[in-house]
């Protein structure tokens, strides 16, 4: 399970646990994310919160500075009103590389919708909740409160945290012969004695190490960062084995565990879905209708496709065209077999190319109705990062074989349409 960012903070001793509860309440009252109300009170530096972001989703950070100042190109691949319902902003790209801020950089469909607009690999990066709001409205002209603003030009004026006022130093007061409190006066001699300073407590502990900042896509420009010293924070082993995984590996998306056969190389989705087949999932009431739909998608793609259903530790046959053979749906085979699934589970890719001389590959080509050796498609579908179904199919013969991002599509469609039936059903439940 995925550790709270106030879990992360009180215990990288980045804020006080009073600090923390604090901001809790205020975000109770006021709304917004605790790294917000947690900046709005001062008690923490931008970076520090960065840092804690990084170690909870394990990928590279993206600052203020890196959505400050975006080439128009790179912003026209991404249409503004799609970055602002999916709370994204692109900012850079390498090659056929595309670096994408993200507040949650965990949301898989946003990020399989950005490929298949894109064509381009995806690096996802986390960004604070108020940076993100500041870049969609400099760059896409969206809306957004002026709380966000506002905070995001205290933060800047102070120097990457919202300055807190020193502690006013109290009146001194002396005990009197009948053991009462009373102020000193101008006559007293304790009034001409010199008062002490207060001086303001450590916003935050200063740890051992440093720490990397986990973005290793671009070298750092030292003039981008103020000259004060920075403060770290104290991190357990389990978290610094995180963080340092992610300044080795910044914000890549999971390489995915398939071979690409085929002259598929640097694919581009400008086509829209077919119309007829976004029509028929939208109207679907069963999930048999929507395996109708794919399927029958499918079937133009490919000689012959079927539907698997992942269970919590195995494989299940479910629906094909043409007419499934009668081993199909008593069709089953365990993850912990080598096979097309076991390599795909909750993964972001894909399988297209001579189907791998495995066992279990050979049975579930049996229980597709295609013989050894083929050409063969796998894509998983996926809803949370979890791996729901299969598509599977065999190529025609002597044909070249379906594009790899057509075929993605189509797993990327059959998850948007499960969510909108599970959404349906929770609506009819209310």
């Amino acid at each position: 399970m995925r550790r709270r960012i106030g879990e992360i903070l009180v215990g990288g001793k980045a804020v006080s646990a009073e600090l923390r509860d604090r901001a809790l309440e205020r975000q109770v009252r006021l709304r917004g994310r605790l790294c917000t109300n947690l900046l709005e009170l001062g008690g923490i530096r931008e970076d520090l919160l960065l840092r804690a972001l990084a170690v909870q989703h394990g990928v590279a950070t993206c600052t203020a500075e890196d959505l400050a100042d975006i080439r128009p190109d790179i912003l026209r691949l991404v249409p503004g009103k799609l970055a602002a319902n999916l709370f994204v902003v692109p900012f850079r790209r390498l090659g056929r590389d595309l670096s994408l801020a993200m507040r949650d950089p965990r949301d898989l469909p946003a990020l399989d919708e950005i490929s298949f607009l894109t064509g381009l690999a995806i690096s996802p990066f986390v960004a604070l909740d108020l940076r993100m709001k500041v870049a969609l409205s400099k760059h896409y002209g969206v809306s957004i409160d002026s709380r966000y603003t506002d905070l995001a030009a205290r933060i800047d004026a102070g120097g990457g945290m919202v300055a807190v006022a020193p502690p006013k130093t109290p009146k001194p007061f002396v005990r009197s012969s009948s053991t009462a409190l009373r102020p000193l006066t101008p006559e007293d001699p304790a009034a001409s004695a010199p008062r002490p300073t207060l001086e303001p407590a450590p916003v935050a502990a200063v740890s051992s190490s440093i720490i990397a900042t986990p973005d290793a896509v671009e070298p750092p420009n030292p003039a981008r960062f103020p000259a004060s010293p920075v403060l770290e924070i104290e991190l357990g082993e389990q978290e610094e084995r995180s963080l340092r995984t992610a300044a080795d590996s910044p914000g890549a998306a999971p390489e995915p565990t398939s071979a690409v056969g085929g002259e598929e190389t640097s694919p581009l989705v400008e086509e829209e879905a077919p119309t007829d087949l976004v029509a028929s999932l939208s109207r679907a009431e069963t999930r048999d209708e929507i395996a109708t739909a794919i399927l029958g998608e499918a079937g133009t793609l490919l000689q012959r496709a079927a539907l698997f259903i992942a269970q919590s530790d195995r494989v299940i046959g479910w629906a094909a065209v043409p007419e499934p053979p009668e081993g199909l749906r008593s069709f089953s085979i365990t993850f912990s077999e080598p096979s097309l699934f076991a390599s795909l589970r909750n993964t972001g890719g894909f399988y297209l190319g001579p189907c791998p001389d495995l066992p279990g590959n050979r049975r579930i080509l049996e229980a597709l109705g295609a013989t050894f050796p083929s050409i063969v498609a796998a894509v998983p579908v996926s809803l949370k990062g979890k791996s729901v179904l299969f598509l599977l199919g065999e190529a025609r013969p002597g044909e070249a074989p379906p594009k790899v991002m057509e075929l993605k599509r189509l797993g990327a469609l059959t998850a948007i349409a499960l969510e909108i039936l599970l959404l349906k059903n929770r609506l009819r439940s209310l």
